[in-house]
Formats: C-alpha cells, structure tokens, sequence
C-alpha cells in the first residue's frame, strides 16, 4: 500500500489527489492531509443551503465539494484527514466500519476511548470526533474521513450555519451532531504534526513493506490539472448542487417583499418578487437583471446595482438586500 502524508494544505489539490489515484492504476492507498480553513459538501449536496455564506465570505474560508456524498465538513489546520483506497471487486465487502476500523484502532493506541457509530462516524463520550464518506468507482473504493484534533469549533458552528428552510430540493441535507476535540481527551497534549505522525505511524505499522514515496514530478503535474479543471471551478463547487427554488421574504426599510428564485446548475433560471405597489418597476427590472445569473454573491450584487440605477431615489442597502437572498 502507498501511505502518503501530503505536504499540500490546498483542499482543491488534496481532493484531486484522492481521485488520481482512484481513478488510476490499480494501486492502494492511505493518505493524510491538512486543509487551509474550507468547507467540503457532499457530492450530492446544495452548497449555499449548507453554509453561512456572508460568515464564509468574511473569514475568507475556501469552499469545496467532494467525490462523495454525505454531509458538509469544515476543516482547518488542527483537522486531520484521512484516505484509504482499495480494491474491492466483491461489493458486499465494502463496510465503513471495516474501513475506518484501523483509524479507531489508532485512536485507541492513543489511550482514546473511541467508538464506531451507526452514521458512519467516530465517537468520544458520545460526542463526533469523524464523519466518514465512501465513493465506488469500478472495483475500486474510496472511503476518507476528518478527525477534529483541535479545530476552532465556533468557526465550524458559524461556517455550517444556514436556515435551510429557504432552500426548497431534494438535495442531501448534513446531520448536525454534537462534536467535541481529539486534543481535549488525550493524557498527554501533542501538536497536529505529532498527532499526524502518530496516526500515520499506528496505521502504517501493520502494513507489509508499505511504500512510502512521495508524490513523483509526474503524479504532481497531474493532480494540479484534476484541481484546475475540476475541484476549482464554480461549476463543481456550486454547479454541481441540484436544481433548488429559494424564498425568502425580505426587509428593506419600511418595506418587504417575498422572493423566489427558480436555479438550476447554479444559475438562476426565474427570479419572481412580490413587489411592493412603490417600486414595481424596480422589481421588474432586478428580476430581468437575475435572469441567467449565477447565484453567486459577487454576481448577484452587481445584478441589484444594476436594477438600482433605474430607481437612484430608492433607500436601499444593496449588501444587506443581497444577503438576504442567499
């Protein structure tokens, strides 16, 4: 088996390498990474029903989606994740629990008293310290997961905090569970790098004559290019959510009006306001400026400025009015 420790804290490059060598070769894997402050959402998931997009935006935290379902994750630098490829050509022994079991055998060896959950996650005291996601492709499985070492847990309470109840899909919603830090439970206190080690060590102990090369010239170049023209781009990140209708009624001055935006692969196919008789025709014209835009904020607020030049005696607060579409 290859056991990696990645020298990259990038989640896009990250991501990429966990599919390069998914999708390529026949090779086994384990791998551990650090991510910069990002969200990672499920492959099946809508990321703005996910996430506090303002908080997200002001804590420059980057965003990312994955191969495999599941929920979304925050993740920094005191986060650790794991991956493991294998080759399985017999379905019926793909098992979670007989995945992860060598990271909670780890945890163990750490004087951890861990336990595995019915949701595929990791436990200390009942509290979520892993959650765990599978991807197949052909024989081959990628089962990864995140263990909070010492995350700055009011920045993932904030970042994953969002009232969904605008978001009308049939996307996978995430769990919220109760988490708590590996750190908090261990007798004596490391730093992530010798948790990474520890971790690394445990696992690859067990392993006959594991191949510990690092990433070649080669294999670099191409995980750049998986990146670049996948896991980067706005239409894997926010593309790639199902098709949603978001309503909202929303406040400005004295005034509200409900919302309604019909999006499809991230773009806003319909735009409908249920105008205030005041400012009909500034509604008519920012549900013609939203047509065909992305639902990005950056864009969005354009869009608003845009219809607003119509109407210059109109008290409104364009950032405020744009968050509330979102």
């Amino acid at each position: 088996m290859r056991c990696i420790i990645s020298n990259s804290n990038n989640p896009y490059f990250n991501l990429a390498t966990e599919e390069y060598f998914l999708k390529n070769g026949d090779e086994e894997l384990f791998l551990l990474y650090l991510n910069e402050p990002s969200i990672v959402v499920g492959k099946h998931q809508n990321l703005l029903a996910e996430i506090n997009l303002k908080g997200v935006l002001t804590n420059e935290v980057k965003l990312a989606r994955r191969i495999t379902g599941g929920g979304a994750v925050y993740q920094d630098l005191n986060n650790l994740n794991f991956s493991f490829i294998h080759n399985c050509p017999e379905r019926d022994k793909i098992n979670f629990k007989i995945f992860t079991n060598p990271i909670l055998e780890a945890l163990k060896s750490l004087g951890l008293n861990a336990e595995f959950s019915g949701r595929n996650d990791l436990l200390i005291d009942n509290k979520k310290v892993s959650g765990n996601a599978m991807h197949i492709y052909k024989s081959r499985v990628l089962s990864h997961g995140t263990l909070l070492f010492n995350s700055d847990l009011s920045m993932l309470s904030d970042s994953l905090k969002n009232d969904r109840s605008r978001y009308a899909d049939k996307a996978i919603k995430s769990v919220r569970s109760p988490v708590v830090n590996i750190l908090g439970h261990l007798k004596t206190p490391i730093s992530i790098e010798g948790f990474t080690r520890r971790i690394f060590t445990e696992i690859t102990k067990d392993k006959k004559d594991p191949d510990l090369r690092r990433l070649s010239n080669d294999e670099e170049i191409a995980i750049h290019i998986i990146a670049k023209d996948k896991f980067e781009t706005w239409d894997w990140i926010y593309g790639y959510s199902p098709k949603y209708v978001f309503e909202n009624s929303i406040q400005f001055g004295d005034d509200s009006v409900t919302a309604i935006l019909s999006i499809e692969k991230g773009v806003i196919q319909n735009a409908k306001f249920e105008k205030n008789s005041n400012h009909k025709e500034f509604f008519s014209a920012l549900e013609n400026s939203l047509f065909k835009t992305p639902h990005d904020f950056k864009l969005v607020t354009e869009a608003i400025e845009k219809a607003k030049k119509g109407a210059p005696h109109l008290a409104l607060n364009v950032d405020h009015f744009c968050a509330q579409l979102f």
